[in-house]
């Protein structure tokens, strides 16, 4: 698409248990049960009560007697030391119990250094961990929402997990494994800096950086000639960026904000986005309400804004510009075909167009080339 139209000016970014604590159980006696001393003696006193009268008059009930009497007195002192054994057993317990709660878990004396350090690094893995799971999501989340949905994609397993969660087809994913020495045949690459020393050299286009140490996250495109063919690229196309900026202020069917001049004219503004404001103006008068879609943890210069909200800079004859718009964005393709077009409603209550392109953004356009 040639670049047509006045030069314009583009303004910038106005958008974007207690739960109860719950003290140890402490085992109850049950009301209303006697203990078993208690239950013997009964018994054998009913039983004496019932045969008296039969003892009076047989020798032999009287040794059958002594003999159930003495069985029984030895079932009471057995079970009596039984009891009396259980019931300081279960004091114990209960006095143990007692001073557990009132000790905290990690100060306890009878704790030993290394049980409290197993627990120490447990707690530190743990943390760990979540901080990975969090810096996979938030990369997955913005690639799949920012890069182009016709790039293959290269992941660590966990990463593909990710990726796929959020929507992210199958088929884009291409497994990376932990001793790749480079990227398999993919257009970009999501994986940990410190597991694949290889990436910023194959990968040398850095689109997003997410988390920090351990924990980082790149997302980076893939370049077949190489980082320093690429980092060449990249100055040229900086440079080209900041001129077509400097003509873009000057238009006069572009208002931009004093902010979006200083994004212009610093080169932090994508090609495509450039581009299709001076064609746009050339059939109607915009005013650039923000520019947007920064990547995290990227400067400007390298990965610049690739969303544009615009609205007519004119009262009348906005809605008619804005359905040739539409018509005219969903008609383009090659790098000039926007990822998403859609109407937005501006503060005030004016309809607005919001224009997205995809990550990454291509090199070389202002000099009719783009550079791998």
């Amino acid at each position: 698409m040639p670049f047509t139209g006045s030069r314009e000016q583009q303004a910038t970014e106005t958008v974007r248990s207690a739960a109860p604590q719950i003290r140890p159980g402490v085992p109850q006696a049950r009301p209303g049960v006697p203990s078993w001393g208690p239950v013997l003696a009964t018994t054998v006193r009913l039983w004496a009560v019932r045969s008296w009268p039969r003892l009076r008059r047989s020798r032999r009930a009287w040794l059958g007697a002594i003999c159930v009497l003495a069985v029984a007195a030895a079932a009471v002192i057995t079970v009596v030391q039984l009891t009396g054994t259980s019931s300081g057993q279960a004091a114990a317990g209960r006095a143990a119990a007692g001073r557990t709660a009132r000790v905290p878990a990690a100060g306890r004396a009878g704790q030993s250094p290394s049980a409290r350090g197993g627990s120490g690094r447990s707690a530190g893995a743990a943390a760990t961990a979540l901080a990975q799971a969090a810096a996979r999501a938030q990369a997955a989340a913005w690639t799949a929402g920012q890069v182009g949905g016709d790039e293959t994609i290269a992941c660590d397993p966990a990463m593909c997990t990710a990726l796929g969660a959020d929507g992210v087809a199958p088929s884009r994913l291409l497994s990376l494994p932990p001793s790749a020495s480079g990227p398999p045949d993919a257009d970009i690459v999501v994986a940990s800096p410190s597991a694949h020393a290889w990436l910023s050299a194959d990968a040398p286009a850095l689109l997003a950086s997410v988390g920090s140490g351990a924990d980082l996250i790149e997302v980076r495109a893939v370049s077949p000639h190489g980082a320093v063919a690429y980092q060449a690229a990249l100055r040229s196309d900086l440079a080209a960026r900041r001129s077509a900026g400097a003509q873009l202020m000057h238009s006069r069917r572009i208002e931009v904000s004093a902010q979006g001049a200083r994004l212009l004219a610093a080169g932090e503004v994508d090609t495509r986005v450039m581009v299709t404001l001076a064609v746009l103006a050339s059939q109607h008068p915009w005013r650039v309400i923000a520019f947007g879609a920064a990547a995290p943890g990227v400067p400007l210069t390298e990965a610049p804004y690739r969303q544009v909200i615009i609205a007519a800079a004119d009262g009348g004859g906005g809605t008619a510009a804005l359905a040739a718009a539409l018509t005219f964005l969903r008609a383009q393709y090659g790098p000039y075909q926007p990822a998403q077009v859609s109407t937005v409603r501006l503060t005030g209550g004016q309809a607005g167009l919001r224009i997205d392109f995809a990550a990454p953004s291509p090199l070389g356009l202002l000099a009719g080339s783009t550079p791998g």
